[in-house]
């Protein structure tokens, strides 16, 4: 074997092992992780509560029409939710304090 083939097999073949790992062993790579369902209360708890408490909402119960109107409100300011939060979240909230 010349040195040339020598530098260029090493690289080749280590580079193909990985990629057959990566193929055949998707969990090692983090590839069959299944998205985490979202939880509305505890989104609740650690986006909303950070900043309100919990008597704001019972007083300002709501359908989720009202809640998503409010959320979007939120969400437009300061608060940092995602648009698929915020759909849980209004969820959640509509039974929770519901009108």
């Amino acid at each position: 074997m010349n040195k040339f083939t020598g530098n260029v097999v090493l690289p080749v073949l280590v580079c193909s092992l990985t990629v057959v790992s990566m193929v055949m062993l998707p969990s090692a790579f983090g590839g069959d992780e299944k998205p985490k369902k979202m939880d509305g209360k505890t989104l609740f708890e650690t986006k909303c509560l950070k900043c309100h408490k919990r008597e704001k909402f019972k007083e300002q119960a709501s359908d989720r029409k009202g809640w998503v109107l409010t959320l979007s409100r939120m969400q437009r300011g300061t608060c940092d939710i995602s648009d698929d939060e915020l759909e849980v979240l209004a969820d959640y909230l509509a039974k929770a304090y519901g009108e």
